[in-house]
């Protein structure tokens, strides 16, 4: 029997969410490219990173300090980015959040993804063609924050550096 699924109440949960997402996105033939240099780093080194920004993003944490878009920018540049990795990223997010997490905040978690990756894709090609969104993607009711989750994971914050030096 399956254990029943709770929201992302953490970082820890975030930490796991991302490590299962990016060991997916590592092995998709249409994202392979895009994430080749993750993949050389390693995810050790992208995965804090990325805990920070999305406790930020769904808990108002305030630790991710960076451009989201010149980071992409760089990608972009490399790897010219379509609406399909856009897309694929976006199904794989989706899926992967619905596998591991269900409630307020995992439905956060996915409309801020889809909002995301239609403004990324917006700002980094200039087209206005709107991403086609997975079912159930788009329908995702907002959630109002509650108090700010601090709880860390030795994985997931290790070689963050300080807060101050983002």
């Amino acid at each position: 029997m399956t254990a029943p699924r709770t929201d992302l109440a953490s970082r820890a949960d975030v930490d796991a969410l991302l490590w299962r997402f990016y060991g997916q996105a590592l092995d998709d033939k249409l994202l392979a490219e895009p994430f080749a240099e993750v993949r050389a780093k390693g995810l050790s080194a992208h995965i804090p990173v990325m805990c920070d920004f999305w406790e930020t993003v769904l808990f108002r944490a305030g630790l991710y300090q960076r451009s989201a878009l010149q980071v992409h920018r760089v990608v972009h540049d490399r790897v010219p980015l379509s609406a399909r990795h856009f897309e694929r990223w976006l199904t794989l997010w989706i899926a992967t959040v619905d596998q591991m997490y269900q409630g307020p905040v995992a439905d956060r978690a996915k409309l801020q993804a889809t909002r995301i990756a239609g403004a990324m894709h917006r700002r980094l090609t200039g087209s206005d063609t709107a991403l086609t969104i997975p079912d159930g993607a788009a329908a995702s009711p907002p959630v109002r924050h509650g108090p700010r989750h601090r709880e860390s994971d030795k994985r997931c914050t290790a070689g963050t550096g300080t807060r101050s030096a983002r």
